[in-house]
């Protein structure tokens, strides 16, 4: 089961990183020449756009098969998978006529590749299935709420691919929140529960899944499809595990070696993604429709 679950998470991820080259190019088409940042009315104008819309698809397929193999396979094997939409995005990206990634980029994947994998299976390693309860759902939306306007705080008083990964970051926080509250109401259909924490939970799903998407929007409108990707890749993931540990209480005693090899595995991820090369989105007179991109893949 485990080699057909991460066959899943591989296939999401690549259409992860098609739907963020999509999405990318949507957005700088919609956007004028000098914003930095995406304000209501343009936000009401990508939506419209065909490209993000087929870009939306795609994300979603990819989700789908991720949630697949997540269903297939423990955490820890196939959530680092998730970091192959990084290099993928980059493969996109140049044959449709940008820039690729180059050794560094290469090297900086493996970083994060490494860095994710390590961590994720450093925790996956002590932990514990735990209930999520009302209480605990609740701190951790409070303790996302305060990351999510933090890192748009931070965004905003940065420029260029740096506003972009505090974005990316911003959006990642909240695609955190996302997989507590699955488990949560996938517990409460299991065993039951008060309906209206069912009810919130749905609720919170969903408002982090929009919040999380507009923030990685305006990350799209500041930095490259493979540097928006990598942050949302090593984020998401570190985000859920401290949720687990230190709201769910999801590990118990743990050694300090094993503790500081995960903040290691961490910084390495991290700084992967710092070490991807700085690559100038399109501007608006040069993105092209997305018809390129889904030619190439499959030739």
């Amino acid at each position: 089961m485990n080699v057909i679950g991460i066959a899943f998470a591989m296939v999401g991820a690549v259409f992860a990183a098609l739907a963020a080259q999509m999405q990318h190019r949507a957005v700088h088409a919609t956007k004028g020449g000098d914003e930095s940042t995406l304000g209501l009315r343009a936000l009401g104008r990508l939506v419209r756009q065909p490209s993000w819309l087929v870009g939306l698809l795609v994300m979603t397929l990819g989700g789908t098969l991720h949630a697949v193999g997540l269903g297939l396979a423990p955490v820890a094997v196939v959530q680092p998978v998730g970091v192959i939409a990084v290099g993928a995005s980059a493969v996109f990206g140049a044959r449709a006529g940008g820039p690729g990634l180059g050794r560094r980029g290469w090297l900086a994947v493996g970083a994060i590749a490494a860095g994710v994998a390590g961590f994720v299976g450093f925790a996956g390693s002590n932990a514990e299935s735990t209930d999520v309860t009302g209480e605990a759902a609740l701190r951790a939306s409070e303790f996302v709420v305060i990351g999510v306007i933090g890192f748009c705080l931070l965004a905003m008083a940065l420029k260029g691919r740096a506003r972009g990964l505090a974005f990316a970051t911003a959006g990642a926080i909240g695609y955190g929140l996302v997989s507590v509250l699955t488990r949560a109401v996938l517990q409460q259909f299991q065993y039951g529960g008060p309906a209206t924490f069912l009810v919130a939970a749905l609720i919170g799903i969903g408002f982090a899944l929009l919040v999380g998407a507009v923030l990685v929007q305006q990350a799209y409108a500041n930095a490259s499809p493979s540097t928006v990707v990598a942050g949302v890749t090593v984020v998401d993931p570190i985000v859920a595990v401290a949720i687990g540990v230190g709201l769910l209480g999801e590990v118990g005693a743990v050694s300090g070696g094993v503790a500081v090899a995960g903040v290691l595995c961490a910084v390495v991820a991290v700084g992967g993604v710092l070490a991807l090369p700085r690559q100038a989105p399109p501007s608006q007179e040069a993105a092209p429709e997305p018809r390129p991109l889904v030619g190439t893949t499959a030739g």
